[in-house]
């Protein structure tokens, strides 16, 4: 994953890792978990070229998120 507005850049492997920006997905059908690096997971489910859920952390943020294909 990428933000473009804080040239942060995450990659995905096996396993959550903070301090190496590893982030780890699982993929059922059309359906995405990523635990996210910097804490937080989002549920996502790809619907055409765009991927849409939430995102949680902790237990005090809850929020949508969306990520569309270029």
């Amino acid at each position: 994953m990428e933000f473009a507005l804080q040239s942060y850049v995450s990659t995905f492997g096996d396993r959550t890792d903070s301090n190496r920006n590893l982030n780890r997905g699982i993929v059922n059908g059309t359906a995405l978990t990523i635990d996210a690096a910097l804490g937080g997971t989002y549920r996502l489910t790809l619907s055409g070229d765009r991927l849409a859920g939430t995102y949680t952390r902790g237990t005090t943020f809850s929020g949508a998120a969306t990520f569309k294909r270029l």
